[in-house]
């Protein structure tokens, strides 16, 4: 009898239980896997798989018919296309305001020095995200530009397909220094580590970086995504966000 009652229960919360797809930008993943823990602690019977990558990227795959369900982007804008287009259903809310930073690795580096580092003679590559569909990339362009840099520079770019593989290019030796998220410097895996110190860049330098999500047409069916959605706006995730310098 124990058994049935048991297996009667686990089919129940089956029946019960929903599961959502969340595409978002590679600069989110410690924030968002740190709130997923925090949401599925109150719907605990529920699944979500998270991929990340480039915004740009997650914008295409959702315009040809990716089955994700809720869309976070680094870049508001591409939010505010698909919705425009009805490949999101939820009206775009912003999540943050990004900010980028330089950082390195190197036994040289001097975070007070900011950009002057990429002049360096121990600089031979420079980590950026790719400018044409990632918008930190874009970002790290516009900076550099600002200050007349980014021609002189362009040479030794190393262009990431996204911010994460733009870090695992310094971390692993491809590239000397590099322009990052705020959000991965302060990451356990560089916060906690030995070369935890960075420049952030003035966001005067560059357009701001307005992030936004929201959810897709495909996600608009499933009442996990509305609850992932609302979640977002509660103080457990904008304690998280802030954690790793997600702002408005």
């Amino acid at each position: 009898m124990k058994k049935i009652v048991l297996a009667l229960t686990f089919l129940c919360s089956s029946m019960f239980a929903d599961k959502i797809t969340i595409f978002a930008a590679s600069d989110l993943k410690f924030a968002l896997d740190d709130i997923k823990k925090e949401f599925l602690k109150e719907n605990k019977n529920d699944e979500i798989e998270m991929i990340y990558g480039s915004s740009g990227k997650g914008m295409h795959q959702i315009e040809n018919g990716a089955p994700f369900d809720i869309f976070f982007s680094a870049n508001m804008d591409f939010v505010e296309k698909l919705y425009k287009q009805g490949d999101v259903s939820s009206k775009p809310k912003m999540y943050a305001l990004g900010r980028v930073v330089i950082w390195s690795n190197h036994k040289n580096f001097d975070s007070s020095k900011g950009f002057e580092n990429l002049k360096e003679p121990w600089v031979k590559k420079i980590a950026i995200a790719n400018p044409t569909h990632a918008p930190y990339g874009e970002k790290a362009k516009q900076a550099m530009e600002s200050l007349n840099i980014y021609d002189t520079l362009k040479s030794k770019f190393v262009l990431g397909e996204n911010i994460s593989q733009t870090v695992a290019f310094i971390e692993s030796g491809g590239a000397d220094i590099g322009v990052i998220a705020l959000s991965l410097a302060l990451a356990p895996n560089i916060a906690n580590g030995e070369f935890n110190s960075y420049y952030l860049i003035d966001n005067k330098l560059h357009k701001p970086l307005e992030q936004g999500y929201g959810i897709t047409k495909i996600g608009s069916k499933k009442e996990l995504s509305q609850k992932f959605y609302d979640f977002m706006e509660t103080s457990n995730a904008n304690e998280i966000m802030k954690k790793y310098g997600f702002v408005k």
